[in-house]
């Protein structure tokens, strides 16, 4: 059975049909007659800038208001090749995304539903695996300000292997994050905060506390550069800086440069984005 068929069946069971969601199909359709707006090369790279290996290719469309539609990224990693696509609403928001193996075979397909005000209320996740498929399936649930803009988001999923998985969103009331928790099984795996000046993104500090806690903390340019990143693991009580990485972007905000290095070694890895439109 082809997947998209899969989608659909999947969808008609739980009640999902055209008079109650968006269907997306048209977006989808508009979304594939754009033209390609920009490819991205991303490269390793020595550290006087000669070229080692290529490490991702990135294809972009935008719309005619500029913005960002559509990515089609393949990647490569110890010898091999994945990749995925995915299809973004006018408000940036992702409602498609389908990922392929290195055969181009599809190993994972998401897709929300919207309802006619624009507000995901569901969403499926399908893995398949050789003749094994795997289906997850979403309920989203919101309470809103009284100007009309989410204060909280609640994602419910349930898997007959993981359990119940929470994952609970607050917004303030130019409906920015400022908080995310999941929370598996009733113990919490991830918490996430956002820090804002003057309603600008400043910082935002995630904290993992699957395995090993480890924690990231993401600093900002302009409330949406994503300038430097810190991780750290935690050990004998203490968090201990792990990585440091800094990007670097050109005069229109295309990132140009990514280096990495490694806070214990010293160890620099350079990255560079080649940017062709």
């Amino acid at each position: 059975m082809r997947i998209d068929k899969l989608i659909l069946l999947c969808w008609f069971a739980i009640g999902c049909s055209s008079n109650e969601y968006i269907d997306n199909r048209p977006m989808i359709d508009f979304i594939d007659s754009l033209n390609t707006s920009e490819v991205i090369t991303e490269v390793e790279t020595d550290s006087i800038g000669n070229i080692l290996d290529t490490l991702s290719v990135t294809y972009v469309k935008y719309d005619d208001k500029n913005c960002k539609r559509f990515t089609k990224k393949t990647y490569w990693y110890k010898g091999r090749k994945s990749s995925w696509i995915d299809y973004f609403k006018p408000d940036k928001n992702l409602f498609y995304r389908e990922s392929f193996n290195e055969k181009g075979e599809t190993n994972s397909v998401f897709e929300t539903k919207s309802n006619f005000k624009g507000k995901i209320e569901k969403a499926i996740q399908i893995n398949t695996e050789g003749d094994q498929i795997d289906t997850t399936l979403m309920d989203y649930s919101h309470i809103f300000y009284s100007n009309g803009n989410i204060k909280e988001l609640q994602i419910k999923s349930f898997h007959e292997e993981v359990g119940e998985l929470v994952i609970k969103i607050n917004y303030d009331e130019y409906e920015k994050p400022l908080s995310e928790v999941m929370v598996l099984k009733k113990d919490t795996t991830s918490f996430q905060i956002w820090e804002y000046l003057d309603t600008i993104l400043e910082k935002s500090i995630y904290t993992n506390y699957l395995r090993d806690t480890s924690k990231s903390i993401y600093y900002f340019e302009k409330g949406e550069l994503l300038i430097d990143e810190e991780e750290f693991n935690l050990k004998n009580g203490d968090f201990i800086k792990s990585k440091e990485i800094n990007h670097f972007y050109n005069d229109v905000s295309i990132r140009t440069k990514t280096i990495e290095t490694n806070s214990m070694t010293k160890a620099k890895r350079y990255i560079k984005f080649l940017v062709e439109k």
